[in-house]
């Protein structure tokens, strides 16, 4: 079975799942019906108050730099994701460097930035943001 037939079937399995979750049935089955008592004036239709818009406050990213060696390794997620495996045990996701140095198998020395306000699609670990790296 072929990676993207076992993926749409899983997605439509668990979408399945999600909305029999969602569904709403008393024990003898039958749908059930909005309480009329619980409405506020004449209509039937709920009262949804207005939506707001609230700003993003801004997370501030770490300003001081960290030194790490270990091993960069290439994960094959979503396009593909660099990250260094520090000899702390702790993964970080790269972000930046120089490819030449930062190879998949390489023993590298990194200094850069962990960025807090950034996420990305690898989740691999805190963001590391390279500003230099050598050979270890």
């Amino acid at each position: 079975m072929t990676r993207q037939l076992r993926f749409l079937i899983m997605g439509a399995l668990v979408t399945g799942v999600f909305a029999a979750g969602c569904a709403q049935a008393n024990p003898e089955g039958s749908t059930v019906t909005p309480d009329p008592s619980a409405t506020s004036g004449s209509s039937a239709t709920p009262k949804v108050p207005p939506l707001t818009a609230t700003p993003l406050q801004p997370t501030k990213a770490s300003t001081s730099e960290v030194t790490l060696t270990g091993m960069v390794e290439r994960i094959d997620l979503e396009g593909g994701c660099t990250v260094l495996r520090a000899d702390t045990n702790k993964t970080f996701e790269l972000m930046g460097g120089d490819p030449n140095i930062l190879k998949s198998g390489a023993r590298v020395t990194v200094t850069g930035k962990i960025r807090t306000d950034l996420s990305t699609i690898c989740q691999m670990g805190p963001v590391l943001e390279v500003t230099s790296s050598q050979p270890a």
